[in-house]
């Protein structure tokens, strides 16, 4: 808080009455003999007001945001000062690159990666099927997403003056059988270019991660066609203490099955909250209108808790022609405590009013 600036008035000698011109600037009021111009206390009281609100700035932004690479490991790390908010793996030798690690402000990671039930879980990912090519499960000659380049990544300020990290990476989604060509330019099924946008909001303590992907139809084929299960798209395992427990919500107040062994509802968003290391949360997963097909969200309690966002490609895959661009564009935001419906839709209107920048074009 700017400190009380008490002004102390001198006694013109000439005329016994108070001079208003006040003589110094002191927190108790004592005289100390010294005059100020007006001009100077002007540029005085400026200077201090402006220290005062860089201070208060600095303080609310919090420590700066960084990207570590780590290309012998296959890792890109965000960090906030030294704490550790995302870990993507995009290592050659896996399946596909991932979210392997997004934490709260708080510390707490609220993913699971290659669990021993489904191995093929990992983080935050996102896989369909291609041409009947499944890129979800990793058996039966799976598809792969092979990482080809790491085309750009850097720290900016967004569009809303937060601060951001943003990475794009391209990606060839292939076949089994030619994931292992040194060029897999000529077998690639899909051409996509990936890039995640990591946020901080200091006043709301929320991490934010905008997933966006620009698509084309690859040599490979002539035509394209996207299905899949229920549950494929983009998908996240949610921390094990959310099994069984853990309470989903959705834009629509659309009901939940009593079993909650898979569920599947039409809405614009999809939330899960519960307690991490004694820390409640909310994760919130949004979608853009402008993404094709059409907006469902598949949600599970039991055996495990899990929460993906679809395209409904099981109802009505999707289908393109060579050369054919393509995009999806999701939001995924994690917050303390449990935020209920009226938030979480203010959250994801404000999402789509927000202006195009860095990392946050519509």
């Amino acid at each position: 808080m700017l400190p009380a600036i008490r002004m102390r008035y001198l006694v013109q000698p000439s005329t016994g009455q108070p001079d208003r011109r006040p003589s110094e600037f002191s927190r108790d009021g004592a005289a100390a003999g010294v005059w100020f111009p007006r001009a100077s206390r002007v540029m005085l009281l400026a200077a201090l007001l402006a220290a005062v609100l860089a201070a208060r700035g600095a303080f609310a932004a919090g420590p700066p945001l960084r990207v570590v690479i780590q290309p012998s490991q296959g890792t890109l790390e965000v960090l906030r000062g030294e704490q550790k908010l995302l870990v993507y793996a995009y290592a050659t030798n896996q399946f596909k690159p991932y979210v392997r690690a997004l934490y709260t402000l708080e510390g707490d990671n609220i993913l699971r990666d290659a669990p021993a039930d489904h191995l093929h879980h990992h983080g935050l990912m996102y896989a369909v099927r291609v041409n009947g090519t499944n890129f979800w499960e990793e058996r039966q000659d799976p598809g792969h997403e092979c990482s080809v380049k790491l085309l750009s990544h850097r720290v900016a300020t967004g569009p809303t003056g937060q601060p951001e990290a943003v990475f794009t990476q391209l990606i060839h989604w292939v076949a089994a059988k030619d994931a292992g060509l040194a060029d897999t330019t000529p077998a690639a099924l899909l051409v996509e270019q990936r890039t995640l946008t990591l946020t901080v909001d200091e006043d709301q303590r929320e991490v934010g991660l905008r997933w966006q992907a620009e698509f084309q139809a690859g040599p490979a084929a002539q035509k394209i066609t996207l299905s899949g299960a229920n549950y494929h798209g983009l998908g996240l395992r949610l921390p094990v203490e959310f099994d069984h427990a853990a309470q989903h919500q959705n834009s629509e107040g659309l009901p939940y099955s009593a079993a909650q062994r898979g569920d599947v509802t039409a809405a614009r968003w999809s939330a899960v909250s519960h307690t991490i290391n004694g820390h409640e949360v909310t994760i919130a997963l949004f979608n853009r209108p402008s993404n094709a097909g059409q907006s469902r969200f598949f949600t599970m309690l039991d055996a495990f808790a899990y929460l993906s966002a679809t395209q409904n490609l099981d109802q009505a895959p999707l289908t393109y022609s060579a050369g054919d661009m393509f995009r999806i564009d999701y939001l995924l935001t994690v917050s303390p405590g449990r935020r209920n419906r009226e938030v979480l839709t203010q959250r994801y209107d404000r999402w789509l009013r927000a202006p195009p920048g860095t990392g946050n074009r519509p």
